[in-house]
């Protein structure tokens, strides 16, 4: 889960795997991620559960969220484009896959209400173990 300019989107993968939509030079998709070495990094928090008016009471109160509201604005662009650093450096490059966001439903999308926050992870160094996955 992920909330950016004011709103709440669900991810296709987990936040760490959110790939660049852009078509690279030799016409292939770029493999860079969104939240690369060098991008500003959002924050998980737990925000309120917000139900729409007229919707029936939802089961938790609270869901982790990986906000990105504290992020300049020009962020928040670049990663609703889904655009790793240097293709958002580069506006004329295309697209060549759909940006993976769905906008989140607290009724429809229920089963991805996490109501704890993800095991801090870092990233691994020679010789530690593999890091276990954490879905947004």
């Amino acid at each position: 889960m992920v909330q950016l300019l004011y709103l709440r989107y669900l991810a296709s993968c987990p936040i760490e795997e959110i790939q660049c939509v852009t078509q690279t030079r030799r016409r292939v998709r770029c493999r860079d991620k969104v939240l690369g070495s060098g991008a500003l990094r959002g924050m998980w928090s737990l925000v309120p559960v917000s139900a729409q008016r007229g919707q029936l009471a939802l089961p938790s109160d609270v869901m982790a969220v990986y906000s990105l509201s504290a992020l300049p604005y020009q962020e928040q662009l670049r990663w609703r484009s889904q655009r790793c650093l240097q293709h958002d450096a580069t506006p004329t490059a295309g697209d060549l896959a759909v940006a993976d966001w769905e906008l989140f439903d607290p009724l429809r999308h229920h089963e991805h209400i996490h109501t704890r926050l993800p095991a801090h992870r870092r990233r691994p160094g020679p010789g530690s173990p593999a890091p276990r996955q954490a879905h947004s």
